[in-house]
């Protein structure tokens, strides 16, 4: 399916879906640390990925595509080098001599498409589904990948590369957690503790839970200072108007006069 090359920021903001400042928010994070402006959008708060895919369906009166009850074969998925899944996070649901079909969460992304089509020698035509579920397809085909190479290393009577030493974070892995939502992880935790059998009731842990279980293990584990924990508190208070740089000057000034 062929787009008018409109970028998805863009198209959101023309239909008021966000607004200019948080468009130029989500831009300057993705300059800082990557990832798809899409799933910046969604981390951000400022849509759901539920709204955002809805939004995308009926501006290109797109079906989104329910890949949870899908089989994906491991051949049908090797149709696409695993470097390219991981870096547009994208999945190949099917394929002819001249066609090959992949399930999106941002059907304008045209760097994907162009890359896509240049290395499958192929037309590529898409369709829709939510950030979260592509996330955990691809989760599941490159495990579902990681099987089949353990099983042939047996057969031939090989080492399986991953024995033996602990392997590092897949890029997909990295992926998926840049592109996960507290909302996700959150329902993570709750069916994690219900399949444990655990006696407590999991609604009620929140989102504040999850950040309450984060924050010391990341300081515990050095990934971030108490320094940069503040930081990014005065800077969260900065963007809802509760201090301004002339508080931030004045405290300083208490500070340094003690």
């Amino acid at each position: 399916m062929a787009f008018e090359r409109i970028k998805l920021g863009e198209m959101l903001l023309k239909k008021k879906l966000i607004t200019k400042e948080q468009l130029d928010t989500a831009i300057e994070y993705q300059k800082s640390l990557g990832g798809k402006i899409g799933s910046i959008i969604v981390k951000l708060g400022y849509m759901t990925d539920e709204a955002l895919t809805r939004e995308i369906a009926r501006h290109y009166n797109m079906e989104v595509t329910d890949l949870a009850n899908m089989i994906l074969p491991v051949n049908l998925l090797k149709a696409v080098p695993r470097d390219i899944i991981e870096k547009h996070h994208l999945i190949p649901i099917h394929q002819t001599n001249k066609v090959l079909t992949v399930c999106m969460s941002d059907p304008t992304d045209y760097e994907a498409l162009d890359e896509l089509q240049f290395v499958s020698g192929k037309k590529i035509e898409t369709t829709l589904a939510t950030r979260d579920s592509i996330k955990r397809a691809i989760a599941e085909f490159l495990d579902q990948a990681e099987r089949e190479e353990e099983k042939r290393a047996s057969a031939s009577g090989e080492r399986p590369k991953s024995a033996g030493r602990l392997r590092p974070a897949s890029k997909g892995s990295l992926a998926a957690l840049r592109d996960a939502t507290e909302s996700s992880l959150v329902d993570e935790v709750r069916n994690r503790l219900g399949d444990a059998g655990a006696k407590i009731n999991t609604s009620m842990v929140t989102r504040a839970d999850l950040r309450a279980a984060v924050i010391p293990v990341l300081l515990k584990k050095g990934v971030i200072s108490e320094q940069e924990l503040y930081d990014g508190v005065l800077e969260i208070l900065k963007r809802k108007g509760v201090i301004d740089q002339r508080d931030l000057a004045d405290r300083a000034k208490e500070l340094g006069g003690r």
